[in-house]
């Protein structure tokens, strides 16, 4: 049996932590996500893998694995199909935005013709997968509500939905959609479902890749990478992970990530955050339920809001439109080698480009 990843989307609700690094290789604890999913392949004995890549493909470079390019983009059907010449036998597939910690993920494997289905409390973000006694009825693609089972992006597949992925005819999203491939096949096969145990999470909005990260913190509990000097008047609240060659100082950091080759200096706060390599927190600064992307510098006195004053949920711009996060407490979303002067103030949920430069005193209210 083989596996492949599909890791070749743009990320573009994720921006701009997608602007220099493709989703497979955002960090989840200072790992890549997409190596999370290759040891979970390997341990169950699935080693011959091929990612299919796309965007900013020329980043990701793994051993014992085999690359495809989708120079389409054009959904999950086109990056399935642009991996037809690696596909002789029976396959498990899984998008490359996932994160999980799955319990049963033997189930997947051993079942034929199988697709994976997670139950959510809310289904409109996704596909709702109906089904009665193990077998696939339908897939409502983004058109459910309320809570019920929804479409967990991984399967386990047959050579022969290849030639369903060609007659796979364009959505009204304007996508070549896999499921529309899985619905065909239903029709002539039996297509079983099977609910998973466990953590799942599809990091597509920023707020997601936090969630992420705060699981598998919580999974590793602590650890520190060579090289790093924590001082003695640091107060670090666990569960935290420091990466190596950092510099932790007279500052606090609460449940959360700190990448390679960091300073968080003194008298600065991390909470519920993550910071990424080779980037600067450094005198009295207050950065909560946030990420800072790699090379940023944030100036003395540099302070992150993360609560709304009439206690509301934090909402945040994604493609033009205003998305309620559900969350009542969200920072910033700051992108690579960005700076900020001294004193600078930055609103919840607002969401900073990369290479950006903030004067210092600046009251940032709405996104840069």
């Amino acid at each position: 049996m083989k596996g492949i990843i599909l890791a070749a989307g743009k990320g573009e609700r994720l921006q701009p932590l997608t602007d220099r690094k493709p989703k497979a290789l955002l960090p989840v604890c200072n790992k890549p996500l997409i190596e999370y999913q290759i040891e979970l392949l390997r341990a169950h004995g699935i080693d011959e893998i091929a990612v299919v890549v796309g965007h900013l493909k020329e980043q990701i470079d793994l051993k014992d694995v085999k690359f495809y390019e989708d120079r389409l983009i054009k959904g999950t059907a086109t990056a399935l199909h642009a991996a037809k010449d690696f596909i002789d036998e029976e396959f498990v597939l899984m998008y490359g935005d996932l994160f999980f910690d799955i319990t049963n993920f033997s189930d997947i494997v051993e079942k034929d013709n199988a697709l994976g289905v997670v139950k959510m409390n809310d289904v409109s973000r996704y596909g709702e997968v109906i089904f009665e006694d193990g077998r696939l009825k339908e897939i409502r693609e983004k058109a459910g509500s309320g809570e019920g089972f929804i479409n967990a992006g991984i399967y386990h597949l047959s050579p022969s939905v290849l030639d369903l992925v060609e007659r796979t005819n364009e959505s009204a999203r304007g996508e070549y959609e896999l499921t529309d491939s899985l619905q065909m096949l239903n029709t002539n096969e039996k297509v079983n479902v099977v609910p998973l145990n466990g953590y799942w999470n599809d990091i597509g909005y920023p707020w997601d890749y936090i969630d992420a990260n705060m699981h598998m913190l919580g999974r590793i509990g602590f650890a520190v990478g060579e090289n790093t000097e924590i001082w003695d008047s640091a107060v670090i609240r666990k569960p935290a992970v420091i990466g190596a060659d950092c510099a932790i100082k007279s500052c606090v950091v609460d449940r959360s990530i700190i990448g390679d080759d960091c300073v968080i200096g003194e008298f600065a706060i991390t909470k519920r955050s993550v910071v990424m390599s080779h980037s600067n927190v450094p005198h009295l600064n207050y950065v909560p339920d946030s990420v800072i992307a790699e090379s940023c510098n944030l100036g003395a006195g540099t302070k992150i809001a993360n609560l709304r004053f009439d206690d509301a949920h934090v909402k945040m711009s994604i493609k033009g439109e205003r998305i309620d996060s559900g969350r009542r407490k969200l920072g910033t979303i700051m992108g690579y080698n960005t700076k900020t002067g001294i004193n600078v103030s930055i609103y919840p949920g607002v969401k900073i480009s990369s290479d950006s430069w903030i004067e210092a005193e600046t009251l940032v209210r709405r996104d840069l």
